[in-house]
């Protein structure tokens, strides 16, 4: 009689090599709907149509799957963003780029305006201090430095801050397509898509950069 290969210890019947990708799919998910603190094992491996067994597999512990979501979702999703920007490129050029790769991906990963509003820009936030681990401080230096010099030469008003201008973009971005449903909503307007809003957000943000070409009041 053939003997019936074994399994690893612990490693439920039936799982294949998707499933931990479901399980990330499905906890990213349900995050950007109830929060990270709202959100069980259980009802994970529910939305993903599988057992708890296997979230406990994959996830000791709620803190593990933390660092997978980050490591492995979000990580890469903020280096697509900012991995292009390079030195000697025009602030207008890294700014529209930096716009078009944020609405890009998040088109790609729809959940990620929400949970990034809740859980990392929000005070208290579960995911906070791992996004700021990995944060490419080193590109951001490389745009706000750009933004600086061309401030001195003129061409950029001075009343913009230059390490300031990286949360609006992130602010615009993120804010815009979270509540884009509401803004449909709100206003009786088809719901914008991801493209005209990020049209709208560079054209605001780059003219808003120009210098004013109006005379400074004088002083009485």
């Amino acid at each position: 009689m053939a003997h019936k290969p074994k399994r690893s210890p612990g490693r439920p019947a039936g799982i294949d090599g998707d499933a931990r990708e479901q399980l990330l799919t499905a906890a990213t998910e349900l995050f950007a709907a109830e929060g990270v603190a709202g959100t069980t094992f259980a009802a994970i491996a529910k939305r993903a149509g599988l057992t708890p067994a296997m979230m406990h597999y994959y996830f000791k512990d709620r803190e593990h799957l933390l660092d997978c979501v980050v490591e492995e979702k979000i990580a890469p999703f903020v280096a697509s963003v900012w991995s292009p920007v390079a030195r000697g490129v025009t602030p207008e050029e890294l700014i529209r780029g930096i716009v078009e790769r944020l609405v890009a991906g998040i088109e790609r990963n729809p959940w990620i305006p929400s949970t990034w509003m809740r859980e990392v820009l929000n005070e208290g936030g579960l995911l906070r201090s791992r996004v700021l681990r990995r944060l490419p401080f080193e590109r951001v230096r490389i745009l706000s430095g750009a933004v600086a010099r061309a401030q001195k030469k003129g061409e950029i008003q001075a009343g913009v801050d230059p390490v300031l201008i990286i949360f609006s973009m992130l602010g615009l971005v993120m804010l815009h397509l979270a509540t884009a449903p509401f803004f449909a909503e709100a206003f009786h307007r088809r719901e914008p898509s991801p493209q005209a809003i990020g049209r709208h957000i560079a054209a605001l943000l780059l003219d808003g950069l120009k210098p004013s070409r109006r005379k400074p009041r004088k002083r009485r």
